[in-house]
């Protein structure tokens, strides 16, 4: 009787506690997070809470890192956080061989949840040099529920007399780190930027076949001379240029108003739309400027600033902290093109000339003041010309949100197209506008 007694209480004797409960509730919530941004990353979301333009979410999100062999990243940290959760289930102290199974594979499960949370959150250290508040909470829940199962692990194995093998366990988690960085090192994802070009044209083609209006172009009641008196010679009038088409907005721009990288009357043009606090619309200025020079005399590439600043940018309804006095800067390189358009070439050059960084805004007027003269500074950036000029950018930006279905920055305009976001790299810029102008 006494054996007997002792066998079934050794069958009834649970193998795990109530912390088990707590390891599911973190993974759970772990595992839900994860399962939005991989939503988000399929559905390609415009808007995530939080993560709004040139945030730290944002510069993570849209990385090379965000996409494993060209699937969202979060898809197999899903897998895995899914996986880890289910096995939780598996430890019934009357079954002990599937409960040696299910140690085995929780130990390998929070092993590597531990290895892929160093990988990731260290990638956006070193490599971003951003952090995304999902990715990261995600990360701590299922760590904090990897530690405190390895914890219970050793009780655990003790119960089903094993032995517990961190060893192959943490080798395991190695290899898994070493596969995922292979996949992002060695074959980074596709250049979808590419293919939203062309998603895009088809778009604009079929909007434009149903408006039979022509588009406008964009007048205003002050001359295209300079409206400013200064000490030093006048600025020559800009030659006249045609007017550079929005496509589906049924409005173009007026180019001898907008500066302009390249020469002016160049066969082939394209525009560019930023936002100088936007590390991506930076990003892709430094590869306009990288490509420019191969066509000298062929291409031109207007810019065009627009603010993701709440403050003259009626579209957004608070000012991320990245983006302030995102509308003075704006107005500061309408005001120089708008006073002295041939010495714009060379306050741009320096204004970018750190692509990593905004230079301070204190920094950039007082260089202003030396390129155009303070007076002249002054009285172009409160004249009518340069609010114009600023809301009629920022209406095509609104016009795009309506007609694409986004916000993103830096736009591109190039063939009759619309490009949201920059490149992966200058060539990609490049090999497309071979493609698109035959140059």
């Amino acid at each position: 009787m006494g054996k007997q007694s002792k066998g079934a209480s050794s069958k009834t004797n649970p193998l795990v506690g109530n912390w088990i409960h707590i390891v599911r509730v973190l993974l759970f919530s772990a595992a839900i997070i994860t399962a939005y941004l991989s939503l988000a990353a399929l559905t390609q979301a415009e808007t995530i809470p939080g993560c709004g333009p040139d945030s730290g979410c944002d510069k993570v999100l849209h990385s090379k890192w965000a996409k494993w062999l060209n699937i969202p990243v979060s898809l197999p940290g899903l897998g895995l956080y899914a996986f880890f959760f289910i096995s939780t289930f598996g430890f019934k102290a009357g079954n002990r061989e599937k409960a040696k199974r299910s140690l085995n594979a929780l130990t390998l499960c929070a092993v590597g949840v531990l290895a892929a949370a160093v990988w990731f959150v260290g990638i956006q250290a070193v490599a971003i040099k951003s952090f995304c508040t999902y990715c990261c909470t995600a990360h701590a829940l299922a760590s904090v529920a990897a530690i405190l199962f390895l914890t219970q692990a050793a009780s655990i194995a003790d119960k089903l007399s094993v032995r517990l093998n961190l060893g192959g366990a943490g080798a395991a988690a190695a290899g898994l780190v070493a596969l995922i960085a292979a996949g992002q090192v060695l074959m980074p994802a596709e250049d979808h930027w590419a293919k939203q070009m062309g998603a895009t044209k088809t778009n604009e083609v079929a909007q434009v076949a149903q408006t039979n209006a022509p588009p406008t172009v964009v007048k205003t009641n002050t001359p295209p001379t300079p409206a400013v008196v200064t000490n030093s010679p006048p600025a020559p009038k800009p030659a006249a240029a045609d007017p550079f088409p929005i496509p589906g907005a049924g409005i173009s721009l007026d180019t001898s108003k907008l500066a302009v990288i390249g020469k002016r009357d160049a066969p082939n043009r394209i525009l560019l739309m930023f936002d100088y606090t936007c590390h991506q619309c930076r990003k892709l200025h430094g590869f306009v400027r990288q490509v420019m020079p191969n066509h000298k005399g062929t291409l031109a590439c207007f810019l065009a600033p627009m603010p993701l600043d709440a403050a003259c940018n009626k579209q957004l309804k608070s000012t991320s902290p990245s983006h302030v006095n995102a509308c003075e800067y704006a107005k500061i390189c309408l005001a120089v093109q708008q006073v002295a358009p041939d010495k714009y070439d060379a306050f741009d050059m320096w204004l970018f000339s750190d692509h990593e960084t905004a230079k301070p805004l204190e920094l950039v007027r007082s260089h202003a003041e030396k390129v155009v003269g303070k007076e002249a500074l002054g009285q172009a950036l409160g004249s009518a010309t340069l609010q114009a000029q600023l809301q009629r950018n920022i209406e095509i930006y609104e016009l795009n949100i309506k007609n694409w279905n986004s916000s993103s920055m830096p736009q591109t305009f190039i063939n009759g197209q619309v490009i949201f976001g920059p490149p992966p790299t200058a060539e990609h810029l490049e090999n497309y506008l071979k493609k698109e102008f035959g140059l």
